[in-house]
């Protein structure tokens, strides 16, 4: 399916450097490849960007620019030698070639086959007025304080000399920092040029991923390729929560890089496809609640990530290591919402951020009272936190449907104290707490957070599993050793006892 399809894609693909004295490029157009040409003013180029765009499925070539235009664009031009028909190529410039770029292709005669220009941290960029074809999709990234900006004064229609100035970087609009120059651009206020490459000592992590994805976003709508990255999320979802199989859990991942999983609240996963093997095996597949369900709410699908919204319920029956690690059983009813964003490179896993409100799940099993506040601070009678309230609304939210005893509850309940005389107005308080505890405690309609319940499978190894699970041991001792010594008291895993509950021996409970 999708998978072998990338598999065949990744390889085909190539990397081929084209520069004075080299023999050409070796082409593999019969299986419609999409031509990534990446060039910077350096003859060679970080080996690391190249690969991950390989990886990608692009067959990556690399032309350096050494300042002779007339070379740079035979170049170019020889980019497009051998594409077949309907093919096309795109061109990833850094620093002063990304500034050549955008210059040249300026010219509709220069486009001919070009579907995507993207480029990064240009020393000079045209005009903003200047208006690219429309048959290429164009994107910038920029970085540092200052850019250059070319233009060309015209009077009574005639055009006057190229005038170059130095402008001055302003963030963009919003988080994401965008900006129009003319075309689609981006602004990295705090990363300096050079931040997308791993080779160098500005490169900056957060700043290229995020330029990664959206320069990936880019190509793909150039090439018109569409990649299923939900189909190998279902598969790891499938093995993690319903087959219970470790083998499957950990296939989808990447293997050419450390995949990383991070369970926010308690800071659980690992990173590397052993420590999340280990993770899996020791604290995750054995210690799902029996009675959880689990119900996707929504899902957003990006050029490379997926973001999950998923209402959760189960009975505290047994330790939970990576939600409540240290917790013995409360036999409680828990709701909570998980959000879960996962990111793909090359089509496989490479990283999961999962969220869910703590303080909600701990005001649930009992371990947070919100009238206990801690002493010494002033004005407080009420920790502004609540409990399975928050996963309700989410699940019965009705937009058609007003209550506006629902939400603001804790604000209204905050101004009501302050403007009420040695305390809360409690005509305003009560109305809003009754309604919304009722609404809370109420039984789930029917049909409503059901969802799909945990499988109660033995946890299945594949044929290194017996190996794996004495490395685990292994370094188990060892971590074990090195907190001792280190004076630090961590909750260990505990290993169920015999009648305990459990993924594989527990009924299956509403």
């Amino acid at each position: 399916g999708t998978e072998n399809k990338l598999r065949k894609e990744r390889q085909m693909a190539t990397i081929s450097i084209h520069a004075p004295g080299a023999t050409g490029f070796l082409y593999n157009n019969a299986s419609g490849k999409a031509r990534l040409c990446i060039s910077a003013e350096t003859p060679d180029f970080d080996t690391e960007t190249l690969r991950n765009w390989r990886d990608e499925g692009f067959d990556v070539i690399y032309v350096p620019y050494d300042g002779d235009a007339r070379e740079y664009v035979a170049r170019l031009k020889s980019v497009k030698e051998g594409l077949g028909v309907g093919e096309n190529y795109a061109v990833l410039a850094f620093g002063d070639a990304a500034s050549f770029c955008l210059d040249y292709y300026l010219k509709p005669t220069n486009c001919s086959r070009l579907c995507a220009l993207v480029t990064y941290y240009p020393t000079n960029i045209p005009d903003t007025r200047s208006r690219y074809p429309p048959s290429v999709r164009i994107l910038t990234h920029l970085a540092g304080t200052t850019v250059d900006v070319t233009t060309i004064p015209t009077l009574v229609g005639l055009q006057g000399k190229k005038k170059r100035s130095t402008r001055q970087i302003n963030p963009g609009m919003g988080t994401g920092e965008r900006l129009n120059i003319g075309h689609t651009a981006y602004t990295y206020e705090y990363v300096q040029p050079g931040f997308a490459e791993h080779d160098l000592d500005e490169y900056d992590r957060l700043a290229c991923d995020l330029a990664f994805s959206r320069t990936l976003q880019v190509l793909r709508r150039g090439f018109n390729k569409d990649i299923d990255l939900e189909e190998k999320w279902e598969e790891h979802l499938e093995a993690k929560f319903f087959s219970m199989n470790l083998s499957n859990t950990m296939e989808p991942y990447v293997s050419h890089v450390n995949p990383a999983v991070t369970y926010v609240p308690t800071v659980s996963g690992g990173i590397g496809n052993h420590a999340l093997r280990r993770f899996y095996e020791q604290s995750f597949l054995r210690q799902l609640p029996p009675s959880m369900r689990l119900r996707l709410i929504s899902r957003t699908i990006g050029v490379d990530r997926v973001a999950d919204e998923l209402h959760a319920t189960f009975k505290h029956t047994q330790e939970v290591p990576w939600m409540l690690p240290g917790v013995p059983p409360t036999n409680k009813q828990v709701e909570v919402i998980f959000v879960s964003i996962v990111s793909l490179r090359a089509g496989r896993l490479y990283s999961e951020h999962v969220y869910w409100d703590q303080a909600s799940v701990l005001v649930q099993v009992g371990l947070l009272d919100p009238k206990l506040v801690p002493q010494g601070v002033d004005g407080v009678d009420r920790l502004p936190v609540v409990g399975r309230e928050g996963a309700r609304r989410i699940l019965e939210e009705n937009p058609e449907v007003e209550r506006k005893e629902y939400h603001n509850r804790l604000i209204r309940r905050a101004k009501a104290k302050k403007k009420g005389k040695d305390g809360v107005t409690p005509g305003v308080e009560e109305s809003g707490t009754e309604y919304f505890k009722s609404e809370a405690e109420r039984p789930l309609d029917s049909g409503k957070g059901k969802g799909k319940t945990v499988q109660k499978q033995p946890l299945e190894h594949g044929p290194e599993g017996n190996e794996s699970h004495k490395n685990d041991n292994a370094e188990e001792k060892q971590d074990n050793k090195e907190e001792e010594e280190e004076g630090q008291d961590r909750a260990q895993t505990p290993t169920p006892s015999k009648g305990s509950a459990s993924v594989e021996d527990a009924n299956d409970e509403e």
